[in-house]
């Protein structure tokens, strides 16, 4: 950074964050399961609804966290001063090894997969190498190309510096709210739909409100994750023990009513029977409004979708180990801000390298999904952290206090706690391979501490 500028996020910056965190592919294919669970266009509007005040739920309690705790490293900073180092160090193994690298290898390659659509050399059944090692087989594809680019690509991007990489961001985001917008707009400035759709029920199914509402809750729940994205980053925020609660809340509000909008947009253009089991109710409602081209125009918008929750993730995740290096509880490396942009390039690149070795594996996917429990369990211990801080350090300075307190966190934990119960029932043997990967941590922190010695507390 030159001399006398700052490396801060301001409120718009942050709340970018939020809503380019949130907005990925969840927007794009999860309505067709919604209307399969409910069978009345009005319950699927409903569930939206649902999981917006959820999520807000999520992000008022963090925002109490965030502004208590204005460090480097999100969920890690909150347990860690919660339950204390293993606990938090545990956080940052999973996020790591995991839940960031896979992640973002998950998106990359769905930005292959929608080129793909454009260029079918781009698929995975087009293979271009493979090499066999004693411990695991590397195969390059046709996918692997714009994937690992990409991965490149963004991860030099937030090498270069906090501004250029927040300006990235900022511009993702706005790009794929207006084509997000876009399609629900011109269906209603067309009138290419039909108001009916929203009252009417598909033929022949009973609408069971409850059992269909928790069906559907769980698949809008995830289309919804991300609104914590800035809590990574709170100590390159600007006046975070006042911004960081703002734009928890209004990036997430804001979210909920572009989801709101452009739900209506398909329910509009699609009746129930065509929106049901919808693969990609986006491209089936494009294909209605604009022939053939629809589909190439959804596929686009859906790449620009990706890249902007993929740049929000290779953005954030390095804060973590940079905090947890900063602590003696990782490579003490990946601790260090570069001296020209101010940020943790070496945290940033480890993650890089991390994710492009786990793409080409393969095994992202597999791994993503047998960890998926352990990231519950985390997230709802993070949540939970509020509680616990507030029974702990009852005289410690709380610029903002949960809206709703104990209700709102509550009601959180609760529903955190109901995908956690659901994963269980659905995936018994993935939650135990979770389960494994998070108590693999365990020796690990034994290491780091007894050659770092006792950690002392981020400042940062």
């Amino acid at each position: 950074m030159p001399p006398g500028e700052r490396a801060q996020l301001s409120v718009t910056d942050a709340t970018l964050l939020v809503i380019g965190s949130m907005v990925g592919t969840g927007i794009f294919l999860t309505t067709g399961g919604v209307a399969e669970a409910l069978p009345c266009g009005w319950m699927i509007l409903a569930a939206w609804v649902i999981g917006g005040v959820f999520a807000l739920c999520g992000s008022l309690t963090f925002a109490e966290l965030g502004a208590m705790l204005p460090r480097a490293g999100g969920h890690y900073v909150y347990i860690r001063e919660a339950y204390g180092d293993l606990a938090g160090f545990l956080d940052g193994w999973v996020s790591f090894l995991v839940a960031f690298p896979c992640s973002i290898a998950f998106m990359a390659v769905g930005v292959s997969r929608y080129l793909a659509h454009y260029c079918p050399f781009f698929t995975d059944t087009n293979i271009l190498a493979r090499i066999v090692l004693p411990w695991c087989e590397l195969t390059l594809n046709g996918s692997h190309i714009p994937a690992l680019l990409a991965v490149v690509a963004l991860t030099l991007i937030n090498c270069m510096g906090l501004r250029t990489g927040s300006a990235t961001e900022n511009a993702l985001t706005v790009l794929k709210v207006v084509c997000l917008l876009g399609l629900p707009l011109i269906a209603f400035a067309l009138f290419k739909g039909d108001w009916s759709n929203f009252t009417q029920c598909s033929a022949g199914r009973s609408p069971e409100m409850l059992r269909g509402m928790a069906g559907a809750l769980i698949g809008i729940s995830f289309a919804y994750l991300g609104w914590d994205a800035p809590t990574y980053m709170s100590h390159e925020i600007d006046k975070p023990r006042r911004v960081l609660p703002r734009s928890l809340v209004m990036g997430t509000a804001m979210v909920a009513v572009i989801y709101l909008v452009f739900n209506a947009g398909l329910l509009y253009v699609l009746p129930m029977e065509r929106l049901a089991g919808s693969a990609n109710a986006a491209r089936d409602a494009a294909l209605m409004l604009m022939g053939e081209a629809g589909g190439s125009v959804v596929a686009a918008v859906i790449i620009v979708s990706i890249l902007g929750a993929m740049h929000a993730t290779v953005m954030v995740g390095p804060r973590i180990y940079y905090a947890m290096a900063r602590d003696g509880l990782f490579f003490k490396t990946l601790g260090r801000l570069h001296p020209r942009s101010n940020v943790p390039v070496a945290a940033i690149a480890a993650q890089g390298v991390w994710t492009c070795a786990i793409m080409l594996t393969g095994t992202f996917s597999g791994i993503l999904t047998y960890t998926v429990f352990a990231i519950l369990v985390l997230s709802t211990a993070t949540a939970a952290a509020v509680f616990v801080l507030r029974a702990r350090r009852p005289g410690e300075s709380r610029p903002y206090r949960t809206l709703g307190y104990p209700v709102v966190p509550a009601l959180y934990c609760l529903g955190s706690l109901a995908i956690m119960v659901n994963a269980v029932v659905s995936n018994p043997a993935g939650c135990a391979y979770g389960l494994v990967a998070l108590a693999a941590g365990i020796p690990a922190f034994l290491f780091w501490r007894r050659k770092r010695g006792r950690p002392t507390m981020n400042q940062t």
